[in-house]
């Protein structure tokens, strides 16, 4: 490869990777914000901000500790060229900007370990399914624990404030704890999301861990600002009504789950356990609370995420391959 061959294909894979981080903005705001948006605590372009502004830090500090795992843990790091980079990226673009066209809020992280595992498959290497089946295993886990944690803590709070007849004086302060809450979830959701978009850069050592996480970070702060909005009303407005008391249940489990993965290095959904979280609050409150056909469609598009994104990578590598690019 000469000189000039590799300052195109570094100029290409920065500009896919600014492309994915902004889709991941724009999809995942949702994951941090929807709670507080649906509980009408401000207006929804302030949330995006604070939701942008706290993930760029989680990006910053922690967003390296999942990307190994993503760069290097589904297919030996030695194939992952440039080149091949680039391709994992646009398979996960691709289907990343048709899902926040339709406001679905699918995951980044199925769409990026879709990519890879298909790109793996399409170069023939051996895939590491040890590694993947812990990813899917805790991939059902993470909605799981979500829903569960939320809806034990929202009954027991509830529980709570009515034997001390407090509820009307914590109805005061519930707002600002929401805000604070979502902007936790929004720190781990860059903490272990963002590395999604720059975890294939890492491994290709493309760029330094560093550089790509601060790109991928900003690139997530434009996606929010600009774009989140749409899947945020999808999640906070149709699951289920919430209330502050509610957002802040929800919030809590949501961050605590993937907060735990982070410092485990493993790359899970955040918007898996936030919709987990949300299902769980209402459905304290009983079945006719919860928007079950919302769910399933959220559901048909997080099975779907990866067999797509796979299958795009796949096609794409073998498109590239046959221009002559490997």
């Amino acid at each position: 490869m000469t000189g000039g061959d590799f300052l195109i294909l570094l100029t290409a894979i920065i500009i896919c990777s600014v492309i994915y981080a902004v889709s991941i903005g724009a999809n995942d705001a949702a994951n941090s914000f929807a709670d507080w948006i649906g509980a009408k605590i401000g207006k929804p372009v302030y949330g995006m901000f604070l939701c942008g502004g706290f993930a760029l830090l989680g990006a910053f500090l922690e967003g390296g500790k999942v990307s190994k795992t993503i760069g290097s843990g589904i297919i030996d790091s030695s194939h992952l060229t440039m080149t091949v980079a680039m391709i994992g990226i646009a398979g996960a673009i691709l289907w990343m900007i048709v899902a926040t066209y339709f406001g679905m809020p699918i995951s980044t992280t199925h769409s990026v370990v879709g990519g890879v595992a298909g790109l793996g498959l399409a170069m023939g290497v051996s895939l590491k399914w040890i590694v993947l089946k812990k990813i899917v295993i805790c991939w059902i886990f993470t909605p799981t624990a979500a829903f569960i944690i939320a809806f034990s803590a929202y009954s027991l709070l509830i529980k709570f404030l009515a034997e001390l007849k407090i509820h009307s004086e914590f109805e005061k302060i519930s707002k600002a704890l929401l805000t604070l809450t979502s902007c936790w979830v929004a720190y781990t959701w860059g903490a272990n999301d963002v590395g999604n978009s720059v975890a294939l850069v890492i491994g290709s050592k493309a760029l330094p861990a560093k550089t790509a996480c601060v790109i991928g970070g900003a690139g997530i702060f434009i996606g929010a600002v600009l774009f989140g909005w749409k899947v945020s009303q999808t999640v906070g407005f149709s699951i289920t009504r919430i209330t502050p008391v509610m957002g802040i249940c929800a919030d809590i489990s949501t961050a605590l789950v993937i907060h735990f993965f982070t410092r485990l290095s493993i790359p899970v959904s955040t918007t898996h356990a936030l919709v987990g979280a949300v299902f769980g609050v209402g459905f304290s409150q009983g079945r006719k609370f919860v928007n079950f056909k919302i769910g399933r469609d959220i559901a048909t598009a997080w099975i779907v995420t990866p067999v797509v994104s796979g299958a795009i990578s796949f096609c794409l590598y073998y498109a590239v391959k046959q221009w002559g690019r490997f």
